[in-house]
């Protein structure tokens, strides 16, 4: 492609070369013969650092910031807002596949990644053929592919959107990080709905603060074609500042308040959750293996971005119904242990209270919960003893173990976590697996035990390496 046309609306301070470009990628491992390297501005190394790498395997032209760079005989191309152009390059060079399918974004602290899979149920039970990018990965069908972030760089969306365009793919639901908003990952996305789930604290080693968290979850409204629809949680207390944000009509979602998708009754066990919801006048009837009242608010996400798309009720339901859970959000898992034990990604104070207030209120009398749990490392330190105190709430007895310490002491992390604690009911055991063990043997028919933050992952990130560790592989192979 001629990089004036991958250059179409970017304004640049430095004249545009005549090329042919082949690729483009910001990463100089990537670079390949007649690609494009853009050096993009980074939190502790600055992508002109790469510059002769990406030369080196091929790269035929540079953009980057407005900054002196050496690229001997190859073109340099200034541009103010790298991030902002390389979202744009991206979409021109990949010929803007957004535009041609079905794109919903969504954002939140909690319940993305299960309202996406809802979403996508209820698509496909439409004969939409619709994928799945988010934190699992990219999924569609039964093909699976890692992405390595909940959402990708600008480029690698673009062209996961136009391969699947060729696969005849015509939906794509997306979570929408607030790292990816703030670096203009997705700007150039042309999305049909977006989301907005609930806004809690979390990812305060990124943001500075969670005026800035909010900004950037904000984005994804502000940045809506004009007169599509947006999806707003009337129940979170940040929902009205979505409302304004949005370009066009709002179709809101409440489990008691006068939202335009509203519960009128429903019926929560450890087994099943239904409920019937009014839109407009309208009775819609949903039944679900999804339990408890916050996965009943990710089906209400769900259902209102569903109508939003004019897809019919019955369709809805048989979409919810053939949802049977979702990866590692409050799964249950077969063991030799005794009890039931669920394991579960939930790693901020707001996912503890939700998830655990859940299974106190719908476990039967009696029953003992035993949550096992850590908090990672090189991330933000305030949430840790709010994590404790939601778990020490809820709980019967804890085990505080390890979850990805990073470069982080073990023995910090732990002094952190334990500050938020009250009471003597708790037990440290550095290592995850055998604080599996330890809760394992400690559990009795009337017994729940709960496993925090991992959900699925099969590492765990000890120093600067990715150790083998599988939760469910181990309470799945546990032998008394």
């Amino acid at each position: 492609m001629p990089l004036g046309q991958v250059m179409t609306g970017i304004d640049t301070r430095t004249p545009i070369p005549n090329l042919e470009i082949t690729g483009l990628t910001h990463n100089s491992g990537l670079v390949a013969s007649g690609f494009l390297f853009v050096a993009l501005p980074g939190l502790h190394i600055q992508g002109t650092a790469f510059i002769r790498e990406a030369l080196a395997n091929g790269a035929v032209a540079v953009a980057g910031p407005p900054v002196p760079s050496s690229t001997g005989s190859s073109p340099y191309i200034a541009i103010d807002d790298p991030r902002v152009a390389y979202s744009r390059m991206a979409a021109n060079f990949h010929q803007h596949p957004s535009r041609q399918l079905s794109v919903v974004g969504i954002t939140g602290t909690n319940g993305k990644t299960t309202t996406t899979e809802i979403l996508s149920s209820i698509l496909n039970a439409g004969s939409i053929p619709t994928a799945i990018l988010g934190t699992l990965g990219l999924r569609w069908g039964e093909e699976r592919a890692s992405t390595g972030y909940t959402t990708p760089a600008a480029n690698q969306i673009h062209e996961i959107l136009a391969d699947l365009l060729e696969k005849k793919i015509e939906g794509v639901v997306m979570e929408v990080s607030s790292h990816a908003l703030k670096q203009h990952r997705a700007d150039d996305v042309d999305f049909n709905v977006v989301v907005f789930t609930n806004f809690t604290q979390d990812h305060l080693d990124y943001h500075p603060d969670m005026d800035d968290y909010l900004a950037s979850k904000l984005r994804l409204f502000e940045l809506l074609p004009a007169g599509r629809t947006s999806i707003v949680n009337l129940d979170d207390p940040s929902g009205e500042h979505f409302i304004r944000a949005a370009t066009g009509p709002v179709i809101s979602y409440s489990l008691g308040r006068n939202a335009d998708l509203k519960v009128i009754d429903m019926g929560l066990c450890l087994e099943v959750t239904v409920a019937n919801l009014d839109y407009q006048g309208q009775t819609l009837s949903i039944e679900s293996r999804l339990i408890g009242q916050y996965n009943l608010e990710n089906l209400l996400a769900a259902t209102a971005t569903a109508l939003a798309m004019e897809i019919p009720p019955d369709t809805i339901q048989e979409g919810i119904s053939r949802v049977n859970c979702v990866e590692g959000r409050l799964e249950r898992v077969t063991s030799g242990a005794p009890g039931r034990i669920f394991i579960d990604y939930a790693h901020t104070p707001d996912a503890y209270a939700k998830l655990l207030s859940t299974i106190r209120q719908l476990a039967p009398e009696k029953t003992e919960i035993v949550t096992l749990f850590g908090c990672g490392g090189d991330r933000d330190r305030a949430k840790r003893p709010l994590m404790a105190a939601q778990a020490e709430v809820y709980s019967d007895r804890l085990v505080i173990t390890s979850d990805n310490p990073r470069t982080e002491s073990l023995a910090q992390i732990n002094a952190d976590i334990l500050s938020g604690l009250n009471h003597d009911k708790h037990v440290v055991i550095d290592n995850r697996r055998e604080a599996l063990h330890h809760a394992l043997d400690s559990l009795a028919e009337h017994s729940i035990l709960m496993i925090l933050g991992k959900g699925r992952e099969d590492y765990e990130i000890i120093g600067t390496e990715k150790v083998y560790h599988n939760d469910v592989e181990i309470v799945e192979t546990y032998e008394p």
